[in-house]
């Protein structure tokens, strides 16, 4: 049984995110974005997590919470194109949600910004759609901002989904092996 270990992001992961990054050009990225990505690599707002597969990072996405305005950005949330479709995106998802929630429990919003290609994903995960935004990122791409609400969330429900998401994308890398 393939091992999916959750650990926060050290400067020893940096070339495998910068690969993660790398493997995602240009449907999900533009390319102007890399140096903007490894400046927050360098020098991030907060926190960021590695999901790795027996030991070999496959994702990576941080957040920063933003108390005076009651609110989180997620920030750089990525899967390897190599596991894309293995549930690793939801399991990412949820563990940065729960991250904010355990570490800022007063937060109310969870917010996002990305492409077209990749808001349906965080609308599928209960986000709604704020606003679109044609040309918003620097590449030119359409930016798409959605958020979450977290008042009320429970801890050890989203862990129990957490866990849940865990099963699913460990049944579906067996699957596929």
């Amino acid at each position: 049984m393939p091992l999916i270990t959750t650990r926060s992001y050290t400067d020893a992961d940096r070339d495998a995110a910068l690969a993660i990054f790398d493997s995602n050009l240009p449907e999900y990225f533009g390319p102007g974005e890399r140096a903007w990505f490894e400046e927050s690599l360098d020098d991030p707002d907060g926190p960021a997590l590695v999901l790795a597969i027996d030991g070999q990072p496959v994702a990576f996405g941080g957040w920063e919470v933003w108390d005076h305005y009651n609110k989180a950005l997620l920030c750089w949330g990525m899967v390897h194109r190599s596991s894309h479709a293995l549930a690793l995106g939801r399991l990412l998802l949820l563990e940065r949600v729960l991250g904010i929630a355990r570490s800022a429990p007063a937060t109310r919003w969870v917010t996002v910004d990305t492409s077209p290609l990749v808001a349906p994903f965080f609308v599928h995960c209960g986000f709604e759609q704020t606003s679109v935004w044609p040309g918003g990122y620097r590449s030119g791409m359409t930016m798409h901002e959605l958020r979450l609400d977290l008042a009320g969330a429970d801890v050890a429900a989203l862990e129990g989904r957490r866990d849940a998401a865990r099963e699913r994308a460990q049944a579906r890398i067996v699957n596929d092996r």
